[in-house]
């Protein structure tokens, strides 16, 4: 479906608004078509030095004479009618057809010609009466009419410009929303192969140019072919032969468009991907800003700049040079066709004719005035081609950004919930992985699968028991954790929880029961309390600080001028590694889960936090089932730890408890050998 289908979707709430906005557009082309129209009596008035009574007259006259040519051309069908009378054969259904024909052109001029006499007598009747008679009051009525009808244009295109840019950023804020929600809704693997930066420059840089682009285009895409179209309609009102005439430019216009539209597209999509690729080199960089300073490479970083900068200027520069040379073709072509309506027409005057080479052009000569009339008009058409060629590129780049932004919205999860999830309830037996094997996706589809992560893991944990999974480092134990918490799906096999495959369940139901600990704390910009009430957004007050003194973020919050209520800076910035950590433990523990995950949960505390930390675990793991990623098997570990799981490449080389497995495991002893034997 196309993108600019697919806004409309997003219009739809706010159509009330956009057809308001479509009247004053309305409004404001058609006197713009009537201002036009005026120079016609100026020009009569001012250049002629007619009255506009004697021009009338003059006028119907005319159409009398050729209502009279025409009524005489019709007398003159008629012998050749009675002559075919009662005839059958070829020759006469021929001569029926022709005179058919000659019949219906005769009509047709007189129906025209008598619609112009019905207007001119209206004109006449209720129209002049109201105006002077003397010929400079009338030029300064109609030079007034003039200004009138300019504040009432105006008045009416910035109401519509107002309520279309209302309607653009109404429709872009809820484009965002709808964005943001289905990124939010994936799995963290698809998150990391989309990329963080290619996100961010989507819902920031792409979503702001659609923004610009909309708001600025918002009203006049709907306002400048309605003023092309008034300008045309009144065109035909003059002399409709040569505005037809003027008009054989129009295809080629089209084919231009849709030329430089191809060129354009292109070139917006390079400059999207090139300015994705500066979000991701600064995301890097500032990421690692501690080893950019420690290492002094800023002057390899300013080069790698610059060359990112180059590229998105070169990209940018195939933009602008199909944008330069857009307004310049698209007024050639709308000077041409000024042309070939004007210049036949200033024939037909000058000449005091009604044709060319045998080819009628008007249906009686034309005035001065007529000629001026139909160069303002067509001079009129070119304004709007040419406002429109201006945004023209803004269009196509606005269309380039609705299919970046509609892709990230419509980029498939690696994680899908059931059509028809069955309810999840809370865990009452097993845990078990059954025969589970893993690699992670490749960010190009088509490429060959990586190497497994996990080789045919099984292991069934009974509810309530606490699991510390320990091994070298890339022997899965993360990734082992991500497929309880269903960031990922295994591969080949199965994860259940009390014999339900983890793939056919509510995943809110599955979440619910769950509350996870990472190694890095990951806070938000928030107060301490809202850090911790993120566990339970339900809590009150005091269940907040009462999670709080659990986890010892008390011993700390207590002393601070603002105390749970002080915030704790962008990703928790403005707390100690240790603070951060203890914030996320009081989460998780305000959570109450039925399935706690902690990983390396003690890795940025100090010794006394530590201990402070684990007597905690100690009294909060019981009656849950946990799992404890850890490298540091002290003997506070081991005092609630109930089992070991013990993996290597891949695989569960072992499990059991602390004295079985350093009797039978040769990596085991070695593993806790490099933790300082705590637990001796």
């Amino acid at each position: 479906m196309s993108p600019w289908v697919r806004l409309t979707q997003l219009v739809w709430p706010h159509r009330r608004r956009l057809a308001v906005s479509v009247v004053f557009g309305a409004l404001a082309a058609s006197l713009w078509g009537l201002e036009l129209l005026l120079t016609f009596p100026v020009a009569t008035v001012f250049l002629e030095g007619k009255s506009l009574a004697t021009y009338l007259h003059e006028q119907t006259e005319r159409v009398e004479v050729q209502l009279a040519d025409h009524q005489r051309d019709l007398d003159r069908l008629e012998p050749r009618w009675k002559a075919i009378e009662g005839r059958a054969d070829a020759a006469a259904v021929t001569e029926r057809a022709q005179l058919l024909t000659e019949q219906a052109k005769c009509q047709r001029r007189m129906n025209s010609e008598s619609w112009q006499l019905w207007f001119i007598g209206w004109i006449e009747t209720r129209v002049l009466p109201w105006l002077p008679q003397n010929q400079f009051r009338l030029l300064a009525v109609l030079l007034a009419g003039l200004v009138v009808t300019t504040f009432f244009k105006g008045l009416f295109t910035f109401l519509q410009d107002q309520g279309a840019g209302a309607v653009a950023e109404l429709c872009v804020i809820d484009l965002r929303a709808l964005v943001f929600r289905k990124v939010l809704n994936r799995d963290p693997q698809s998150i990391e192969l989309e990329g963080a930066p290619k996100i961010l420059s989507g819902l920031t840089y792409d979503l702001s140019g659609l923004t610009h682009g909309l708001t600025t285009i918002g009203g006049r895409i709907v306002r400048e072919p309605l003023k092309a179209v008034a300008c045309i309609i009144a065109g035909f009102c003059v002399n409709w032969r040569l505005t037809a005439l003027a008009l054989i430019v129009v295809p080629v216009a089209g084919w231009l468009f849709s030329v430089m539209g191809r060129r354009l597209k292109r070139a917006v999509h390079r400059v999207f991907d090139a300015m994705a690729r500066i979000y991701q080199f600064l995301e890097e960089c500032f990421h690692n800003v501690k080893v950019v300073i420690a290492y002094q490479q800023q002057g390899r970083l300013r080069r790698q700049f610059h060359r990112q900068n180059r590229d998105f200027y070169k990209q940018s520069m195939r933009f602008v040079k199909i944008d330069a040379l857009t307004n310049p073709a698209t007024e050639f072509l709308g000077m041409a066709a000024v042309l070939l309506g004007v210049l036949p027409g200033g024939y037909l005057v000058l000449r005091n004719t009604t044709m060319i080479g045998g080819v009628q052009l008007s249906s009686m000569p034309m005035s001065v005035s007529e000629l001026i009339t139909l160069y303002a008009i067509l001079a009129g058409v070119l304004d709007p081609l040419r406002k429109f060629s201006k945004y023209f590129p803004l269009i196509k780049q606005c269309g380039s950004a609705l299919e970046r932004v509609f892709r990230l919205h419509d980029q498939a999860g690696l994680v899908v919930q059931s059509e028809r999830p069955l309810p999840l309830p809370r865990l009452e037996s097993t845990i078990e992985l059954r025969d589970v094997h893993f690699h992670y996706a490749h960010r190009d589809a088509s490429a060959s699968p990586r190497t497994p992560v996990l080789k045919g893991v099984s292991l069934t944990v009974t509810a309530g028991e606490t699991i510390a999974l320990v091994g070298p480092n890339g022997s899965g134990k993360s990734t082992l954790i991500g497929l309880l918490t269903r960031f990922y799906d295994p591969s080949e096999g199965a994860v259940l929880f009390d014999d339900a495959d983890l793939r056919d369940v509510r995943l809110r139901d599955l979440r619910d029961q769950l509350a996870l600990v990472p190694q890095e704390p990951l806070l938000f910009d928030d107060t301490i309390a809202a850090n911790i009430q993120y566990g339970r957004p339900s809590a009150t007050a005091a269940e907040i600080h009462s999670a709080a003194v659990q986890a010892h973020v008390w011993d700390f919050a207590e002393s601070l001028p603002q105390q749970l209520a002080t915030p704790v800076g962008p990703q928790g910035k403005s707390l100690s590694g240790g603070q951060r950590q203890r914030v996320a433990l009081a989460r998780a523990l305000l959570r109450d889960p039925r399935v706690l995950i902690l990983d390396e949960p003690m890795a940025a505390v100090d010794a006394v936090s530590e201990q402070l930390l684990h007597r905690t675990l100690k009294t909060f793991v019981r009656g849950r089932t946990t799992f404890l990623i850890t490298h540091q098997l002290s003997a506070a570990v081991l005092e609630y730890v109930t089992r070991i799981v013990l993996l290597d490449h891949g695989r569960v080389i072992a499990t059991g408890r602390h004295e079985e497995l350093l009797a039978i495991s040769p990596l085991y002893q070695r593993l806790f050998a490099a933790t300082g034997k705590q637990a001796a």
